[in-house]
């Protein structure tokens, strides 16, 4: 979805060996890459001399992350649209449950047909009981309004409704579809860096586990021992061992923007920031919320956008400290700026913590650790907080004397 935010209107391109320019001031690595560029070796994450040489005739897109940005919220609310709760994934991804929409609308046929129908041309849609057979099942096949033709789409059913054509894995097929997948696709599905990811794939390769079939039947403890935590998870994948559906909650996005007069930078910008922070805290303000984090996003002259997450220590509405934690971030704009745009992803409590009358300890802790552990997941994502716990202390193995699991609020 970057590659294709960042072409805009020249999307005949992926045709050709292209891929995401790294981003001036991050590490020298490229971006999504199209399949040409794919087919001939090159992977995203890549380093660019390295990308380069193997592949001298690649072509390098400006990116756009604010575009990009504004795609994909369009997308999960097309889908909100038709009465799905929406779970965001990577890459452009969403998965939802299809089980409260076939009473809805009847039929499993016509729940694809209108989230199809409700994105466009283009989306690939998929059914399976898990999110790694139906993103496999969409890879494979575009499914459209139209009833296109899928060469080489993986065994499963179908789903057809008034033309419309979707692959479907049905539960009793799974079991087999997931085994004839190559484990090579579970280096971006792991929860894992994707250098991480790839290790264990190139691993499982030379023990002979060429699909996941060979991987699920390998003993858990066996897999456990030999690649820890990351293992245990591809092998839950490969069985379709996978969570629920978590949908995002329900969102109201409060964001201001600014059209620059001219193409600005240094005070220009300082005073363009000053502007949107005053309007920003007064909105925040007069609804009793105040933001948890923030994106800020510059459309920079020339094409291209640049943006960057902010989360201040504690969730504020004062403009001042606003404006604290945003300007140090403005000074790494790789080219003057036509408009800037101020957006909260993340709201928190309006007032401030009052004085308790009752004195209830336990209580005051727990609300208080809720309250970090949601400030620390906005400045650093869901995997950056997890709880520590005693597993087997005895064990002459460090990684089963501790155990680290998702942190859940009490």
């Amino acid at each position: 979805m970057a590659l294709r935010a960042a072409l805009g209107d020249a999307q005949n391109r992926l045709l050709e060996p292209i891929a995401l320019a790294p981003q001036h001031d991050a590490a020298p690595r490229i971006g999504e890459v199209s399949e040409v560029a794919r087919d001939l070796g090159v992977r995203p994450g890549m380093g660019l001399g390295e990308a380069i040489d193997i592949c001298p005739g690649l072509s390098l897109v400006t990116p756009d992350p604010g575009r990009a940005e504004s795609v994909r919220e369009a997308v999960l609310v097309r889908l909100e649209g038709i009465g799905a709760e929406v779970e965001p994934g990577r890459h452009g991804e969403a998965f939802f449950s299809v089980g409260p929409l076939e009473r809805l609308y009847e039929s499993l046929d016509r729940v694809l047909a209108a989230a199809a129908g409700s994105l466009g041309p283009g989306a690939r849609i998929a059914a399976a009981p898990t999110r790694l057979a139906a993103y496999a099942a969409a890879r494979r096949s575009d499914a459209t309004p139209g009833g296109l033709s899928r060469e080489g789409s993986p065994p499963g059913d179908s789903s057809r409704d008034d033309g419309f054509c979707a692959p479907v894995i049905s539960p009793e097929r799974l079991p087999g579809y997931l085994g004839a997948l190559p484990v090579a696709i579970l280096t971006d599905r792991l929860s894992r860096p994707e250098a991480d990811n790839r290790r264990l794939v190139t691993s499982l390769v030379k023990l002979g586990v060429n699909h996941l079939g060979g991987l699920a039947d390998l003993p858990g403890d066996a897999v456990a021992d030999r690649f820890g935590p990351l293992g245990t998870e591809a092998r839950n994948l490969a069985l379709g061992l996978e969570g629920p559906i978590s949908p995002r909650p329900p969102r109201e996005w409060i964001a201001e923007s600014l059209e620059l007069p001219e193409v600005a930078s240094g005070s220009h910008l300082q005073s363009a920031v000053t502007i949107l922070t005053d309007r920003l805290a007064g909105r925040l303000a007069g609804l009793g919320v105040s933001a948890r984090s923030l994106t800020v996003e510059a459309r920079l002259s020339g094409g291209g956008s640049w943006t960057r997450d902010v989360a201040p220590r504690q969730p504020t509405s004062r403009a001042d400290l606003l404006r604290m934690i945003l300007l140090p971030g403005l000074e790494h704009l790789p080219r003057p700026a036509e408009q800037l745009k101020l957006r909260v992803t993340g709201l928190g409590p309006g007032d401030s913590e009052q004085t308790e009358l009752a004195d209830r300890p336990e209580q005051t802790r727990r609300r208080r650790l809720g309250e970090a552990a949601r400030q620390v997941r906005a400045a650093v994502g869901e995997a950056g907080l997890v709880r520590v716990l005693d597993a087997e202390a005895g064990s002459h193995l460090p990684e089963r004397r501790l155990l680290l699991t998702p942190y859940l609020e009490q």
